[in-house]
């Protein structure tokens, strides 16, 4: 196949398939209805990857793509203890658009707000609140069995006054017998308008990853993530976090039911960059299940859930030391147009 006929093909598929708009994971079939390629990004985090939102609206020259609401209540319960905190956020609107004249850009933006507090959700004692507002830019192209693109953010944080960028490079190779390869790696800097002792904080994340297709219905997955981040402070040294995160998933389509399995652990810390100093603000070990799902409702709209547990062995001097069970529950319903 020649690469004018593998661009065309790839393009077509991507924006033809009604599947795409209802599957946890966007879903390619060939024209003998053999499932070749699915996206392995979370259909529920496009912080991570903004690609799985795409449209079955057919080619016309017209603005297509999804728009989204999100609301998420994360909760904190620290064992041998009666102290609770977590947070809720709620994403007003969340969208990525396309336009038929343009092939391969799209344009993603994001509008919400997180409360943190103390308590428990229905008798909360308010401790801050952050709204932030993004905007992307992005490009995928194909070559064969390899789909690659960039993607660049721009934004702006409240609480801590930050403006903020990101540049980000992704790829999903299929390598063939329904394995595949992916990832992505980016960049992120955090501008703080108003610096008085912590100034700019500088961080990276990278997250590879394998996925096997059993069959047409059902697939498995490995992902690693790497990151690191960096605080710049006037005084006290520098604040520096690393955190792995390992984790193994299936998914599995139920008609139009679509539902992903999944569990992990991982390692993070904040520590003072310092080499005379040992203190040591955060470290946090986690081990999490995930369950996510969604249904298309109408041809348009398309509900979905996600439920995550995890347990929590914390110790530092900046936070609750302990364990503790966490729990996350994220709902969104998203327009298809």
């Amino acid at each position: 196949m020649t690469m004018k006929k593998s661009l065309l093909l790839s393009a077509m598929i991507a924006m033809a398939l009604p599947t795409i708009a209802s599957a946890s994971m966007s879903v390619i079939k060939d024209h003998s209805g053999k499932v070749v390629a699915v996206d392995p990004w979370s259909y529920l985090d496009e912080e991570v990857m903004w690609t799985t939102t795409r449209s079955s609206n057919n080619a016309g020259g017209k603005v297509h793509g999804q728009i989204k609401m999100k609301y998420a209540i994360e909760d904190n319960n620290w064992k041998d203890s009666s102290f609770n905190n977590g947070s809720s956020t709620f994403t007003f609107a969340q969208g990525v658009f396309r336009h038929d004249s343009l092939p391969g850009w799209y344009l993603g933006m994001s509008n919400g707000r997180t409360t943190n507090y103390n308590g428990t959700w229905d008798s909360q004692e308010y401790i801050d609140q952050e709204q932030w507002t993004q905007l992307v830019i992005g490009h995928e192209a194909f070559y064969e069995d390899l789909r690659y693109g960039v993607e660049v953010m721009g934004g702006s944080a409240t609480k801590d006054n930050f403006w903020q960028g990101r540049a980000k490079l992704y790829l999903d190779w299929q390598i063939g017998g329904g394995l595949s390869f992916f990832s992505y790696a980016y960049s992120h800097i955090d501008h703080r308008r108003n610096a008085d002792n912590d100034k700019d904080k500088y961080s990276f994340k990278v997250e590879p990853g394998l996925q096997y297709i059993i069959n047409n219905t059902t697939g498995v997955w490995l992902r690693q993530q790497f990151a690191g981040a960096t605080l710049d402070r006037v005084q006290w040294g520098d604040i520096k976090e690393k955190s792995t995160t390992t984790s193994v998933g299936i998914w599995h389509n139920w008609g139009k039911l679509s539902t992903t399995l999944s569990g992990g652990f991982s390692h993070y810390r904040k520590f003072n960059a310092s080499y005379e100093s040992n203190e040591v603000f955060q470290e946090t070990r986690e081990r999490f299940m995930k369950l996510t799902a969604n249904y298309p409702i109408t041809q348009r709209f398309t509900l979905s859930g996600e439920l995550t547990g995890a347990l929590i062995e914390q110790q530092g001097l900046w936070v609750t030391n302990g364990e503790a069970v966490n729990t996350e529950c994220k709902v969104m319903i998203d327009y298809n147009f």
